[in-house]
């Protein structure tokens, strides 16, 4: 069987208009990849961001993330809480 890509399938823009810890969005969308525009780093580490959209799978975002870097906009992608039990490594 083999598995057809849809782009753009399950993106949803968001485009929120309030900057939020990056913590606080994975929280608040389990399980979903999350687009954020970067509100606030350091050198070591990104603190806070504005969510612009969430997707099934982080290839959705493919575009978008090309869109930003053009326009030299930091952004990220990171994924919401997982609510389901993981596969276990074993090393």
């Amino acid at each position: 069987m083999v598995a057809i890509f849809e782009p753009g399938a399950t993106l949803q823009m968001i485009n929120s208009k309030e900057s939020k810890a990056i913590s606080e969005w994975e929280q608040l969308y389990p399980d979903r990849w999350l687009f954020i525009e970067v509100t606030r780093e350091d050198e070591w580490e990104i603190y806070e961001g504005k969510l612009i959209a969430t997707a099934e799978d982080s290839i959705e975002f493919l575009e978008l993330g090309k869109s930003y870097d053009e326009r030299n906009i930091v952004s990220l992608v990171t994924r919401g809480n997982y609510t389901k039990p993981q596969p276990a490594l074993v090393v």
